[in-house]
């Protein structure tokens, strides 16, 4: 029997012709500002970076980057890319990291149960862990996975 990720596929798959992987980054400005490197992962034909401003510092002098990772179609093996990636960032020096759906961040948001339905990866020290298919991602198991992460984030400021 097959996964479920309508869904998944849908927040990943919403570019006419191209499947867009969001891959959210938390820690030292210098770290996180390029996408870990991609030594042993399947590398994306583009990568977009952006900053995400955090005016009110709610994470103190930490930064918040989002690396579009942009492919032709939905990758192989999806998840081994997810965790591949995740780790990378992780060992590249990232608090924490998480891919999400296009539109699911906002500080104010950031790791809450409220957001969890649209996230479908996340790493830190602890470990990665991941929800691609439907039903997992959209279940009370993983908003608490999801809200440990945002407790050891927030507890680091």
């Amino acid at each position: 029997m097959g996964i479920e990720m309508n869904q998944l596929l849908e927040g990943i798959g919403w570019l006419p012709s191209k499947v867009i992987l969001s891959l959210f980054v938390v820690g030292a400005d210098d770290v996180v500002r390029r996408p870990p490197g991609s030594v042993n992962l399947v590398n994306p034909i583009e990568v977009k970076s952006y900053c995400m401003e955090d005016p009110d510092r709610e994470l103190g002098d930490r930064a918040v980057y989002e690396h579009d990772l942009i492919f032709d179609a939905v990758p192989d093996a999806l998840e081994t890319v997810v965790t591949g990636w995740l780790g990378a960032a992780v060992d590249a020096g990232a608090e924490v990291a998480w891919f999400g759906f296009e539109g699911s961040f906002h500080f104010d948001n950031l790791l809450t149960g409220g957001v969890a339905g649209e996230l479908y990866g996340v790493a830190d020290v602890s470990g990665v862990v991941t929800a691609l298919d439907d039903e997992r991602r959209n279940n009370e198991a993983w908003t608490r996975q999801v809200e440990d992460f945002r407790m050891r984030l927030l507890s680091g400021t």
